[in-house]
């Protein structure tokens, strides 16, 4: 699959996203997303939210301000779609 890297702002706070889609064995397509060098988080469709978001089942996922969440999940709807 493919890796995406990208660098974006939110709030006053830059951010360089590296994301690589993989599938799981359900096949659905999910991403290890790491934000300015962090661990791995992995996001994914959220069918409640009807959005790509961070899905971490453990603690790492609740790191990451709500609205880089958001503002990843869409540039992942936006850059992997295409």
């Amino acid at each position: 699959m493919r890796t995406e890297e990208f660098e974006m702002v939110v709030g006053d706070t830059p951010l360089f996203v590296k994301a690589t889609a993989f599938q799981t064995y359900t096949m659905e397509t999910q991403y290890r997303v790491s934000v300015n060098g962090s661990p791995v988080y992995i996001f994914g469709w959220h069918p409640a939210l009807k959005r790509i978001t961070a899905i971490d089942r453990g603690s790492a996922a609740g790191n990451i301000p709500p609205n880089v969440v958001n503002a990843i999940g869409d540039q992942l709807s936006h850059r992997m779609a295409a």
